[in-house]
């Protein structure tokens, strides 16, 4: 299952470098400054595991019916 989500590691690195200035922002010591960009990650995580699971099917339907032509394809 790990093998799966290997794809988006580079991703997730450059997700972390925005988290982590956003979180310099609001964070008062280093633990808050580990403990948000922490949080920023694993919400991160959890979109990408939400979009696999639920959305990329979906996603997939609906840019089909959006981009066919069904006027062309009746023709054929």
């Amino acid at each position: 299952m790990i093998n799966k989500y290997i794809k988006y590691l580079p991703w997730m690195i450059l997700g972390a470098l925005p988290s982590y200035q956003s979180v310099t922002y609001y964070a008062r010591n280093s633990f808050d400054l580990f403990y948000l960009t922490l949080n920023f990650l694993i919400v991160y995580i959890a979109i990408i595991v939400f979009y696999e699971r639920v959305l990329e099917d979906k996603c997939k339907e609906l840019f089909t019916r959006v981009m066919s032509n069904p006027k062309k394809d009746k023709q054929t």
